[in-house]
């Protein structure tokens, strides 16, 4: 099929005034109070159970209604097809009580502006004005930049989502600070796509604090792991049924390849208890490898020791070539450093290897 870029305008062009029509139908809706006899505390609440969205997605179309109300030849443009949804939005974002005659005193060249210039263009020309029209030199703006910074996260499907926004000058420091970790994460010859690198790289600068109570090369706070025994249950609780029941804990619908990456260095500690609610002892933290092991395995090692990668100590963790989980001892022997990267993978590939093999066992055995 021939796709013409005139076609692919008029398509765009009908999205935008169908979007102006739901946006004034929210609007609407919203004004109207029907929500309450809905059943629901707001009209955002209602739009986010009746049309499966997330929170902030629902808070987000309201807003822009109720601002957009403030603007009518903004909206008027925006019905027609004549600026975008993006448009609207930076020019509606503008409004503060204090800027209402302002603004509407301009609505037409800022219009006539958003008709020429595109979304990014556009919003210099409202900061501009707004700044003009402020006299605080974008004080205001910068305050109400902050006061609508959130980021919304939860985990669905076994994966994290997150979404959010923040003032510009927030903006800067979080990429700069993740553009400097991906440079000093690449790998030589990295596979991973750009996307995948940036995710990492925000990933280390969560981890390595929480690994290490600060950044350098020391091993203090590792990840906690619990392990919960009823005394109902287990009558002698040893290491060997700790062995045995290392993989059966679950949480957040962690894989059992995942708990057993944790398992490996990580700080263990057991939990007795007398049914669901009632505590009765509480166990010593127990590092899984010593700080002296990891001492002497830093001196050893150097860096990681998967083919080819030369990572630091600083971004390594003491693995178990034969698994803590699975009886592997914790000594200098059975430890060697792996990055975190390279870690996580192995025990995702060794656990696909063991399943292959036991795959091939069945299929051989009559």
């Amino acid at each position: 099929m021939f796709v013409l870029l005139s076609d692919l305008e008029k398509e765009f062009q009908e999205l935008d005034i169908q979007l102006a029509a739901t946006v004034h139908h929210v609007g609407e809706y919203d004004r109207s109070g029907d929500w309450a006899a809905d059943g629901y505390a707001s009209a955002a609440a209602a739009l986010q159970h009746r049309c499966r969205m997330d929170a902030h997605v629902a808070h987000g179309h309201v807003r822009f209604a109720r601002r957009l109300e403030k603007f009518p030849e903004v909206a008027a443009a925006f019905g027609a097809g004549e600026i975008s949804q993006y448009h609207a939005r930076v020019i509606t974002d503008a409004y503060r009580p204090s800027r209402a005659a302002e603004l509407s005193s301009v609505e037409a060249v800022l219009v006539t502006a958003a008709k020429e210039l595109a979304p990014k263009e556009l919003a210099v020309a409202v900061k501009y004005v707004t700044g003009a029209i402020d006299g605080d030199r974008g004080a205001g703006d910068d305050q109400a930049a902050i006061d609508e910074n959130a980021c919304y996260m939860s985990f669905s499907n076994g994966k994290l989502v997150f979404n959010g926004q923040c003032d510009q000058l927030t903006g800067e420091m979080i990429v700069a600070a993740v553009n400097a970790e991906m440079a000093r994460d690449r790998q030589a010859q990295d596979p991973r796509s750009t996307p995948r690198r940036r995710l990492d790289a925000l990933a280390n600068l969560c981890r390595l604090p929480l690994d290490r109570g600060e950044l350098g090369e020391t091993h203090g706070v590792r990840p906690h792991v619990s392990a919960v025994f009823d005394v109902q249950d287990i009558a002698d609780i040893t290491l060997d049924t700790i062995t045995d029941i290392r993989l059966q804990a679950r949480r957040n619908n962690l894989s059992a390849t995942s708990l057993e990456f944790l398992l490996c260095d990580c700080t263990f500690r057991r939990i007795i208890m007398n049914g669901r609610s009632e505590i009765l002892d509480v166990g010593r933290a127990t590092d899984i490898a010593t700080t002296a092991q990891w001492k002497a395995l830093v001196a050893r090692d150097r860096h990681c020791q998967h083919p080819g990668c030369k990572r630091p100590p600083r971004d390594c963790q003491a693995h178990h070539i034969r698994h803590w989980a699975h009886g592997g001892p914790t000594d200098l022997e059975n430890l060697q450093l792996l990055c975190w990267h390279h870690h996580r993978q192995h025990h995702i590939d060794d656990n696909k290897t063991r399943a292959r093999d036991r795959r091939a066992t069945r299929t051989r055995d009559p």
